[in-house]
């Protein structure tokens, strides 16, 4: 029972069908080896909410582990930097201020584009976030949005009836994820030598996936929220070079290599830059302009280098006393023939 659940609650109390909304998710599935030779794991979640951004008074988002409030870290500060933003949406942009709405940024790309659009940055701080456990396992996130730009608040895109847009993009990262909540780890079995250098890990990802919920942290998280519908869905594994035999319920679209110098700032500083860093990429996106879907699921597999001492020390081990049995064997059968000749001098 291990699904994220992520649900929405308007300002109002009109129907959750009535107000179309619908939201894109990008999702960054994040294993960074650190100088100690351990990995750091941790999620960034990307919500872009369509055009009824301003009826949207939370986003909220249910795991099925604890998380604790110093655990959650607003991204939306770093990408106000125009080259990293331009390296995470693969499209260039220029961020502007908006006057009266300081949390906010005014994104729009720098040449006329189908595929790219302008959207507002909402940076989130420690009041946007509410934590509180769920029984009897979990935490919920609730990502209150607080505000909205002053009309239009800057250059928005227009749809058909020439009515502007108010995307609204925000972003933050849970760390501290536990082991067993959606990353599994096991030795590899059937190869004592291999298993003495390499681990298995398992990362079965779930979205609102309500048979997988416990059933009481389902009806506590509904009561007054709906779940989220998408319509395009981007899921990021990034791994270190060390990460082998990429395998998943589906093939990935993509993968490419980072750029350490461009993403340190938004990674961190304690990250072992000496092991290449590669993101493998899965999408999804509805056939239809108006097809979405409220659910998701991926699962993937992958072999990397972990050494394990107590492993090679039992090797070593077994080597030298396979080696001490073996010395001792062939000096006992150097020593046969003068056994026998003593034996035959013994008799006479």
């Amino acid at each position: 029972m291990n699904s994220i659940g992520i649900l929405y609650t308007l300002r109002n109390s009109s129907e959750p069908s009535k107000n179309n909304v619908s939201a894109e998710l990008h999702v960054n599935y994040w294993k960074v080896p650190i100088r100690n030779g351990a990995y750091k794991r941790f999620l960034d979640f990307g919500i872009f909410i369509n055009d009824v951004a301003r009826d949207v008074s939370s986003v909220s988002f249910y795991f099925p582990f604890k998380v604790e409030a110093q655990s959650l870290k607003d991204l939306g500060e770093s990408l106000s930097k125009s080259e990293l933003l331009c390296t995470l949406f693969n499209n260039d942009y220029v961020v502007r201020n908006i006057n009266g709405s300081p949390s906010y940024f005014c994104i729009s790309p720098s040449s006329n584009s189908e595929k790219a659009h302008p959207f507002w940055l909402y940076v989130l701080g420690e009041n946007n976030f509410k934590v509180s456990d769920i029984k009897p396992n979990g935490s919920i996130v609730n990502v209150q949005i607080l505000s909205t730009p002053k009309k239009n608040g800057g250059i928005q895109p227009a749809s058909n009836d020439k009515k502007p847009k108010r995307n609204l993009y925000f972003r933050f990262r849970v760390e501290d994820i536990p082991e067993n909540s959606i990353f599994y780890e096991e030795n590899i079995s059937n190869d004592f030598l291999q298993s003495a250098f390499s681990k298995t890990e398992m990362i079965d990802f779930r979205i609102n996936e309500v048979r997988e919920m416990n059933p009481k942290a389902y009806e506590e998280i509904t009561k007054d929220k709906t779940f989220l519908p998408f319509s395009k869905i981007h899921f990021f594994f990034v791994g270190s070079s060390e990460d082998e035999q990429i395998a998943g319920n589906t093939d990935y679209k993509d993968c490419r290599l980072l750029n350490y110098d461009r993403w340190q700032a938004y990674i961190g500083d304690n990250y072992d830059n000496t092991r290449k860093l590669i993101a493998y990429h899965w999408c999804w996106k509805g056939a239809a302009n108006d097809q979405t879907r409220d659910r998701y699921s991926i699962f993937i597999k992958t072999v990397y280098k972990s050494i394990k001492w107590k492993t090679i020390l039992k090797y070593c081990s077994v080597v030298f006393g396979l080696s001490l049995v073996s010395a001792i064997v062939w000096d006992a059968i150097k020593a046969f023939p003068c056994f026998i000749n003593w034996i035959v001098e013994l008799c006479k």
